[in-house]
């Protein structure tokens, strides 16, 4: 059978391999062949401001060749394409050697020709790269791939970039050399780009519909509200990212910081979007992209209102600090954005689409950097557009940066309508991000992701399970609802020592599920939840029509915890004569403590003689008996312990020894030890008896009704005895005699 055109989950891993390596050259090759240098030459050519412009859009204006692209390359393998393209790219950028022997407007003319046509084949690959992106990654990861391919070029391009920092800083090297050298080792570097993005398995073609122009995609795209919604925001999040592109020129016109300095900044840019890559990559498979976008816009809106209002006198650190932050924001929407659109993009007309979108981003971007350009112009009105106290604020810039806060303004808009499904909301988002808890909790989920220690992974569940954020409690929502976890176990252990509220109805149907592998524990989950009468309500009819008589018992058990009223008792007496494992014996006999407060149960202590149960049975129900009263050392467990291994004649001894702080043990110490040693189970019986004959145990009725309970072995068959039931005997008769009352 042949393959599809879709990547196995294998192919999808080594695509993601060479992805990130091809990032990593990426990041080194557009560091030096991207605006930033290109922004500098321009500079050092004396460039105004509407050239400064065009190039802070050029790399996005170049999509006006888009749409050609389907036809021109119909039937080719898709990264075949994508990957020559990116080579022809670095090919280009040779050309630079020009500037070498042009001055003024002339090498302002190449420089901008070079760039365009590096743009030009740089965005018809990023067209071909969003449906790469799409095919290497799922639902369940693709924020976090797009996060970690940002992480991959931005790490790169900021080593690279501080390399660049220290070369411009040497004199010799800090003009046109200096420049025009690094973007010949920039197009070398792209070689090994275009390699690596070669070595992705595609299976895909690119294919052109007669009819399917860019218009008609368009129209569709718009007829579809959420789509339409998503593709607003890519568009205007880009043109935010033009106009932030001009703080680059804005520090080498406005502040007249050194070329090295410039591209420090650029640095300082790149770790603001490994940042955002980072928080992309933590949240947003998560939380969704939605309320991330709308917080995000309204950071972007207070920090744009500061470089709108900064002056030059300010030192430049705060520009690098700004810098930092404006471009943190900025960046996690276009991540975010760039998410979104990918969840809707159409797998088979994915170039078509992809190519109406950066169409659309190319006109927008033209404009928006000719806005800008001519904005800068007129720096003189935007240095008197605030004024505080007689002093003016703001810079020749600040017309441009109010241009970004309106876009931004329409950005929060359309962000607050989006729909997403699975998506949080703002408020829910908030709580997360901006919570210590949230981010433990995403940390927790993280680690629970990659460990498979099972000691760790029930110590990170605990953990959860004491985390009330609501990014915790979604969490273990997910494991509730999944029919098999490993973790499944833990979560509901974990609401039973931390009850969570906001999953009781989630508790309750699986506690309800019969065929649930986890029912039992979590019906003894919901007996954390006293006050809700759900609770009780579920457990009656478990109590009454459970399936199994292990889910019956359970629910006595928890019934009891969660009531205080004996309504229930007889029913759950009738129920626990039937029962017919231990662990139903012992829910039972819980929910009889809980419920019958004068012990009447204590009577039928031997009950499990008559119904002829095994040893190990028989030892339980006596531990867990005298686990209620709490009579101190020795423990009756204890004694069995010793029993059951072996050393008979080693520990009887030493307890009989020690009880010998009752007088009637003291006074016939030598002759009970022969009874026992010597299974004489009727002379034994009848010294206990007597001790509890002489008993006064009236003043409670719990002490008072285990007496009874004893007494009546009077009247059973001593035969049907062992050393069991005469341990349990001597113990309870013993520790009895030293609870009466004189």
């Amino acid at each position: 059978m042949g393959k599809t055109r879709y990547l196995s989950e294998t192919e999808k891993q080594q695509g993601r391999k060479h992805m990130y390596r091809q990032e990593v050259y990426n990041g080194i090759a557009y560091s030096l062949l991207g605006d930033t240098i290109v922004y500098l030459l321009a500079i050092y050519f004396g460039a105004g401001n509407l050239a400064l412009g065009y190039i802070a859009s050029a790399s996005y204006i170049a999509g006006v060749v888009l749409p050609f692209v389907s036809i021109i390359f119909k039937g080719k393998n898709q990264i075949k394409v994508q990957s020559t393209v990116w080579l022809i790219r670095g090919i280009v950028c040779f050309g630079y050697v020009g500037l070498f022997f042009l001055t003024g407007d002339a090498a302002v003319l190449l420089l901008l020709g070079i760039y365009t046509v590096f743009n030009i084949f740089r965005m018809i690959g990023i067209a071909l790269n969003d449906f790469t992106m799409k095919s290497i990654s799922s639902v369940s990861n693709r924020g976090k791939v797009v996060a970690n391919v940002n992480v991959a070029y931005q790490s790169s391009s900021m080593v690279v970039r501080c390399i660049t920092a220290l070369v411009l800083g040497i004199q010799q090297f800090s003009g046109l050399v200096g420049l025009v050298g690094l973007q010949v080792i920039g197009a070398i570097m792209n070689f090994f780009s275009a390699y690596e993005m070669s070595l992705i398995t595609s299976r895909s073609t690119i294919s052109h519909k007669k009819g399917r122009t860019v218009i008609t995609i368009f129209k569709e795209a718009m007829l579809q509200s959420s789509l339409s919604r998503r593709l607003f925001l890519r568009w205007i999040a880009t043109a935010v990212a033009v106009i932030f592109g001009l703080t680059v020129p804005f520090l080498r016109i406005e502040l007249g910081l050194s070329n090295s300095m410039v591209v420090l900044y650029s640095v300082v840019l790149g770790l603001s979007m490994v940042a955002a890559s980072y928080i992309s990559r933590q949240f947003s498979d998560r939380l969704g992209s939605r309320p991330l976008v709308f917080i995000s816009t309204l950071f972007s809106l207070f920090f744009f209102l500061i470089w709108a209002l900064i002056t030059p006198e300010v030192a430049p650190v705060w520009f690098f600090i700004l810098g930092f932050f404006t471009n943190f924001f900025v960046g996690l929407i276009v991540l975010l954005v760039v998410r979104l659109v990918q969840q809707v993009m159409p797998d088979d007309d994915a170039v078509g689409f992809n190519s109406m979108v950066n169409f659309v981003i190319a006109i927008i971007a033209f404009f928006v950097g000719i806005i800008s350009g001519l904005l800068a112009d007129s720096g003189d009105i935007a240095r008197t557009l605030f004024v505080f106290d007689g002093r003016m604020a703001g810079n020749s810039y600040t017309l441009v940066f109010v241009f970004a806060m309106a876009l931004i303004a329409i950005e929060a808009l359309v962000a607050s309508r989006l729909q997403e499904v699975g998506a949080y909301s703002s408020q829910a988002a908030a709580a997360v991000v901006f919570s210590m808890h949230g981010l433990k909790a995403v940390s927790m989920i993280e680690k629970l992701e990659k460990t498979t220690d099972p000691a760790k992974r029930r110590f990170l569940m605990h953990s959860l399970g004491s985390n009330y954020n609501n990014m915790a409690t979604s969490e273990i929502r997910s494991i509730l609802g999944s029919p098999f976890s490993s973790d499944k176990i833990e979560a509901v252990r974990a609401l039973a020592d931390r009850p969570r509220k906001a999953l009781l109805d989630d508790l309750i149907k699986v506690a309800r599920d019969d065929d649930s592998y986890v029912q039992l524990d979590a019906i003894a989950a919901l007996g954390s939840y006293k006050k809700d009468p759900k609770v009780k309500e579920v457990m009656l009819i478990l109590l009454k029509h459970g399936r199994w008589s292990s889910v019956r018992s359970m629910a006595s058990k928890t019934l009891a915890r969660i009531t205080d009223t004996t309504e229930y008792l007889p029913l759950i007496n009738e129920l626990s004569h039937t029962a017919k494992h231990i662990d139903e014996v012992i829910d039972y006999l819980i929910a009889k403590r809980h419920m019958d407060k004068e012990g009447t149960f204590y009577q039928e202590f031997f009950i499990s003689v008559e119904q002829g149960r095994s040893a190990t049975f028989r030892q339980t129900r006596y531990a867990v008996i005298a686990s209620f009263f709490r009579f101190g050392s020795p423990r009756l467990s204890g004694l069995y312990e010793q029993l059951n291994s072996g050393n008979i004649k080693g520990f009887f001894p030493s307890f009989l020894s020690e009880a010998r702080d009752l007088n009637q043990i003291d006074l016939r110490y030598d002759e009970v030890l022969a009874m026992f040693y010597n299974n004489k189970w009727a002379e034994l019986r009848d010294f206990c008896l007597d001790i509890l004959d002489e008993s006064n145990l009236s003043y409670d009725p719990c002490l008072e009704n285990l007496k009874l309970g004893i007494l009546k072995s009077r009247e059973m068959d001593i035969a049907l005895f062992d050393v069991q039931d005469a341990l349990a005997g001597l113990y309870f008769s013993y520790s009895l005699g030293k609870n009466t009352k004189i």
